[in-house]
């Protein structure tokens, strides 16, 4: 009996190592990411900087020049624009495929019943499966730039959602108010 236990024990202690090592694993990829991003615009004297394990944006107010490091290939792609240069800048929200949410009732359902997983399927807020900061340029090559800020899916009442809305919402209203011909009345209404 005594062996049994040691041996779940082990076994117990053992898993979790396992998993631990794991997501230490995901979280030491996510930042030598973020960092070869940062390190991508050491170039740039930026006065505000924003960063995740998708993009980089640094501002220089003074210059009013942006730049947006992103990875293309496994390698960190930094851009330099001139403000002259930028048109508009919008925040774009794709919602979560509603499939996949149904489906998650349905299987629920399947385990715990019907009316179960019909009532946690109801009940489920809505979510967001990414949100960009879209910049379009002047440049017909590259009319756009999309800078990530959230690329997994989270519920719209989640504090993830709140800050990530928060900080999109900051770097959105710096850029309409770098441009030549901002309108102070439209971005002060977001």
């Amino acid at each position: 009996m005594a062996l049994a236990i040691a041996a779940i024990v082990s076994l117990a202690i053992l898993a979790y190592m396992f998993f631990n090592n794991r997501n230490m694993k995901t979280y030491n990829h996510y930042m030598k990411r973020k960092k070869r991003l940062e390190e991508s615009l050491d170039f740039f004297s930026a006065d505000e900087l924003y960063s995740n394990q998708n993009v980089v944006m640094g501002i220089n107010k003074k210059e009013k020049i942006l730049a947006i490091s992103t990875m293309k290939n496994g390698n960190p792609c930094p851009l330099t624009f001139d403000f002259a240069d930028i048109i508009d800048c919008e925040i774009v929200e794709e919602k979560a495929d509603p499939l996949v949410k149904q489906a998650k009732a349905e299987n629920l359902g399947s385990v715990l019943g019907n009316s179960v997983g019909q009532v946690l399927g109801k009940e489920e807020a809505d979510r967001i499966s990414r949100i960009d900061l879209k910049i379009h340029l002047k440049d017909s090559q590259t009319p756009y730039v999309l800078a990530n800020f959230l690329l997994w899916e989270v519920g719209k009442d989640s504090e993830e959602y709140k800050v990530v809305l928060e900080s999109i919402s900051h770097w959105y209203k710096m850029i309409k108010n770098n441009l030549p011909d901002h309108n102070l009345s439209q971005i002060n209404a977001i």
